[in-house]
């Protein structure tokens, strides 16, 4: 009679122990698919912003597109934040501000174009996170604000940024 019991409490254990690895198997083999998916767009949506700017006075001529991530996306506990870095050969930027501008207006035409749209009425699909220049290489991230996650991620940074600025105006 023992053995009955104990065999159906490990039988039980193991039952419970499957169904969440199962879910946590599953879990990551989505939020693998849609890394694969949001860094694909994204590349493509960068990569036809920056051909457009081609043409202009702009800070971004790029000769050797297309460009490919260069970071991936993290995790935040169980929530991904899409956002990828971007990096190429280029002279200095002249002003950081005017080049994310740019950018970003640049990235909001081509997703237009693409049909991307964003997942939250009035929050556009991509925003440019951050420009800086590292030596003789320019860097810049962009978010993919396809989840909860990421578009609170932006607004965080956002918000960190304005605050940095407001404290760098009142020392100046």
């Amino acid at each position: 009679m023992q053995w009955i019991i104990f065999a159906l409490i490990v039988i039980g254990v193991a039952a419970v122990a499957a169904f969440y690895g199962f879910r946590i198997w599953r879990r990551r083999r989505t939020m693998k698919n849609m890394r694969a998916y949001t860094s694909r767009v994204t590349a493509r949506v960068v990569n036809r912003a920056l051909r457009q700017l081609q043409g202009t006075t702009s800070q971004w001529q790029e000769k050797h597109l297309p460009l490919t991530p260069i970071a991936h996306t993290r995790d935040w506990g169980h929530k991904a934040i899409m956002v990828y870095e971007f990096a190429y050969t280029g002279p200095a930027l002249t002003v950081a501000a005017t080049a994310r501008t740019e950018l970003q207006h640049a990235v909001n035409a081509a997703a237009q174009q693409e049909g991307i749209v964003g997942a939250v009425m009035d929050v556009p699909p991509f925003a440019i996170v951050d420009v800086w220049q590292r030596q003789d290489e320019r860097h810049f991230s962009v978010a993919f604000q396809i989840n909860q996650a990421t578009i609170e991620y932006v607004q965080d940074i956002t918000r960190a940024a304005r605050e940095d600025a407001a404290a760098q105006e009142k020392k100046d």
